[in-house]
């Protein structure tokens, strides 16, 4: 199975998020559940750095992405609409494919 963890602040803004695993619904190099996760969290990053010209730390190995960002209070609504935009498309392939993804939101809660 494939895990998605959202990570959101106190505003209720995404500040990171990673995937890992493998969805096992077909053969690696054929699996469409793995294919379209990949492209969601891949497409996600692409848009951060070459269309808002962010810097996320970004992880990257073999069945595994992590992307932390800084938030830009200036960039906050295009940011939101990227990363909403991976949410909406992340929980679309999870109610097709439940027994193979799995995307979980968590609340960092923190106080400042």
């Amino acid at each position: 199975m494939t895990e998605v963890e959202i990570y959101r602040d106190a505003d209720g803004r995404i500040t990171e998020f990673r995937s890992r695993g493998h969805a096992g619904y077909d053969a690696e190099s054929k699996d469409i559940v793995c294919a379209g996760v990949s492209a969601l969290v891949q497409t996600t990053v692409l848009g951060l750095e070459e269309y808002l010209r962010l810097n996320p730390l970004v992880e990257q190995e073999k069945g595994r992405l992590y992307c932390r960002l800084e938030r830009d209070i200036f960039l906050n609504r295009e940011i939101d609409a990227i990363l909403n935009t991976m949410v909406l498309g992340l929980k679309a392939l999870e109610r097709e494919y439940p027994q193979y993804l799995k995307v979980e939101e968590v609340s960092s809660n923190v106080q400042v």
